[in-house]
């Protein structure tokens, strides 16, 4: 049996919740052979190897050249890669957030740009992908479904929570919404769990210190709290036996391909309340925000302004209704009656299994023959 030979990978990804650098964990798992180096600021790239952990090898010293350059979720990206000469593989598992052209990366720059595939009878595909010869329409990127167990309990899902190196988006900003959020959703769901002896099996999510200290002192020993490794998110979600999670892409999709009853926590990000809307039954109670604190109309003209700017309405919105008493308490309220009404097999999609789970091996593939056959760019300066 051959060996494939090794090849040299530059990889960029964007830090909005966990989505993008829990599809590299996977797609790096179909290249063994693969020699990585990341490229970002030193925050980003040490986000991305501590969740990565040990198993994947990052270089510390980059190589002299690049066979292939995989940008993830992440448009702005491209053009100063595509600058070093590397043929470039771009991985878009949200390729229907994106409302004007100047958020979609410049096609002509890109050897394969890898769409996930979603809903599209619910939601049109945007026009930059249609009558491109190098699109390529991927499965949803998601981990080999394990056999579920069920058991434990209930987990909670917060995701990733932040979101960094947005232009425009201070991180004073993105940790108060953070905080925020915590306030006017997480704790009242515990606490309303709590009352109603519903065992809590784990709450999972880039959740900070102080918040996993409140955690901690509201659940009995035992129970998850925090951040968790991606092998060992993906053994919580086959002990569970429901889960209400944040509405990413990636976590909904690992839901539906085990078949975990999910229900849905109110839109951290602009992603995730369409998400939210294309991967849930018709009809379904999504826990959405009150009117009052995110207006669809709103949303959608912010929408038509670009990333910056829903980010900005979304964060203001979210801190602006936690100062308030009576939005908290309309807040806990939805969350209440959701709870209370959601169906016992939950709230998701089945039509989901017919969009695939092999979208992390269609992708390693593409990649392998572009790096095997493309051109080789010089390394520049990168950090690890």
């Amino acid at each position: 049996m051959s060996v494939a030979p090794a090849f040299c990978v530059l990889v960029a990804i964007r830090h909005i919740g966990w989505g993008a650098v829990g599809k590299l964990r996977l797609i790096l798992e179909k290249l063994p052979n693969a020699r990585v180096t990341l490229h970002g600021d030193a925050h980003s790239v040490a986000m991305t190897k501590e969740y990565l952990g040990p198993q994947h090898t990052i270089e510390i010293n980059p190589p002299a050249k690049f066979d292939v350059a995989v940008v993830i979720n992440d448009p702005p990206a491209v053009n100063g890669i595509a600058d070093l000469g590397a043929p470039v593989v771009f991985v878009d598992s949200l390729s229907y957030v994106r409302k004007t052209n100047t958020e979609f990366p410049p096609l002509d720059r890109i050897a394969y740009y890898c769409a996930q595939k979603y809903p599209t009878d619910l939601l049109p595909v945007a026009s930059p992908l249609l009558n491109r010869d190098n699109v390529r329409w991927v499965d949803p990127i998601v981990p080999v479904p394990q056999r579920r167990r069920g058991g434990k309990g209930v987990v909670i899902n917060l995701g990733g929570l932040y979101a960094y190196n947005l232009a425009g988006i201070t991180d004073d900003l993105v940790n108060e919404a953070v905080d925020a959020y915590l306030d006017l959703v997480l704790f009242p769901l515990v606490e309303f769990l709590q009352s109603s002896n519903r065992k809590i099996s784990a709450i999972c999510g880039n959740i900070n210190e102080e918040g996993c200290r409140r955690l901690r002192a509201m659940v009995p020993d035992g129970v998850a709290v925090g951040p968790q490794p991606g092998d060992a998110f993906e053994r919580i979600l086959a002990d569970a036996d429901f889960l209400i999670s944040s509405p990413g892409s990636t976590t909904l999709l690992q839901a539906m391909s085990i078949d975990l009853p999910t229900i849905l926590l109110p839109s951290q990000n602009r992603s995730q309340i369409l998400n939210a809307r294309l991967y849930s039954k018709p009809g379904s109670d999504l826990m959405e925000w009150p009117e009052q604190v995110i207006n669809d109309a709103e949303f959608e003209r912010q929408r038509s302004q670009g990333v910056r700017a829903v980010y900005q309405y979304f964060y203001r919105a979210i801190i602006e209704a936690a100062a308030s008493e009576e939005l908290s308490r309309e807040v806990a309220a939805v969350m209440r009656r959701t709870l209370s009404n959601a169906p016992a097999d939950g709230i998701l999609n089945p039509g989901l299994h017919a969009l695939g789970i092999s979208g992390a091996e269609q992708v390693a593939r593409l990649i392998e023959q572009v790096a095997l056959g493309g051109n080789r760019a010089p390394a520049a300066q990168f950090r690890n």
